[in-house]
């Protein structure tokens, strides 16, 4: 657990398999109870941005980014390396606005709810504000990916 930890605080880009300009979330927070916790500041520099703010629609891409800081996270704790997964469905997404505001900071939680042998994993996300008030929650289906390029190859024939 120490381990995760420490890892927790690099930054971002090396426990997420994405790169910029699509790393959506700003930091890690390590775990909170049950749930690993990031952040997201909303600026005019955040992708997205239009208007007053990012759609609250994105929050679905910040839980999946949660998700898979918490994978690489994991990873890297274990001695092995940040891995592709794939969110592949949301159920239940509900957000009380349609907007999260410029100038507003967002804490993004997943938590496990199902862990199968075959990678599949269900997750409970919320998004809410440093007060607790969440702003958006939803159930998100991922998996982990051992070699992307070689799931991708046989799914393509």
């Amino acid at each position: 657990m120490n381990d995760l930890i420490e890892i927790c605080r690099r930054p971002i880009a090396q426990l997420l398999p994405h790169r910029a300009p699509m790393i959506l979330i700003d930091e890690a927070c390590g775990m909170e109870g049950d749930s690993f916790k990031a952040k997201v500041r909303i600026t005019p520099a955040s992708p997205f941005f239009a208007g007053d703010g990012v759609p609250a629609w994105v929050g679905l891409e910040y839980m999946a980014q949660t998700v898979a800081a918490y994978s690489g996270a994991q990873g890297l704790a274990s001695g092995g390396e940040v891995k592709v997964g794939m969110l592949l469905g949301t159920r239940e997404f509900t957000a009380e606005e349609p907007v999260f505001k410029d100038g507003q900071e967002l804490e993004v939680l997943a938590r496990i709810d199902i862990f199968q042998e075959n990678g599949v994993s269900s997750m409970h996300c919320r998004i809410r504000d440093p007060g607790g008030r969440i702003l958006a929650q939803a159930q998100i289906t991922v998996i982990d990916v051992p070699d992307i390029r070689k799931f991708l190859e046989e799914r393509s024939t």
